[in-house]
């Protein structure tokens, strides 16, 4: 078997599964977001606005459901985007029992413009969205 699947099956047990509950999440956030006004969405998740209390810390999980959520995103039949991420790993995280923050931050186009982006972090420990996140500002934060 070769391409996806069979990359896929591939993997560990472990990290199909993490896998397969990060398309679930992604599915049910980006539905959960289309049907419902962003702030009513967030109070059916139980998010409030703020920074993550401490918590017990697990860099690897962490990071593995980073990669476990990168890794749907690119196979769900949908475009998954930095805020379905974001909000898809929080839950993921906040269900193992870790902390877990959004940001949402902006900036300038070229063109005068603002572009936005949302990434995670668990603690210190940078989950989604990290790539670019140093280049926005972030002008607000979620958690669960």
């Amino acid at each position: 078997m070769t391409g996806a699947l069979g990359r896929f099956l591939a993997l560990p047990w472990s990290e199909q599964r993490r896998t397969a509950e990060a398309a679930v999440w992604l599915l049910f956030v980006r539905l959960t977001f289309a049907v419902l006004p962003l702030p009513r969405a967030l109070r059916l998740f139980g998010i409030v606005q703020g920074d993550a209390s401490a918590g017990r810390h697990a860099t690897g999980e962490a990071q593995e459901i980073g990669r476990a959520i990168t890794r749907a995103a690119g196979h769900v039949p949908f475009r998954a985007v930095c805020l379905q991420q974001a909000f898809a790993a929080l839950l993921m995280l906040r269900r193992r029992g870790l902390p877990a923050t959004v940001r949402l931050g902006l900036a300038r186009e070229s063109a005068g413009g603002l572009k936005a982006h949302a990434w995670t972090c668990s603690g210190e420990v940078p989950v989604t969205g990290y790539a670019c996140a140093s280049d926005f500002v972030s002008v607000a934060a979620f958690s669960a």
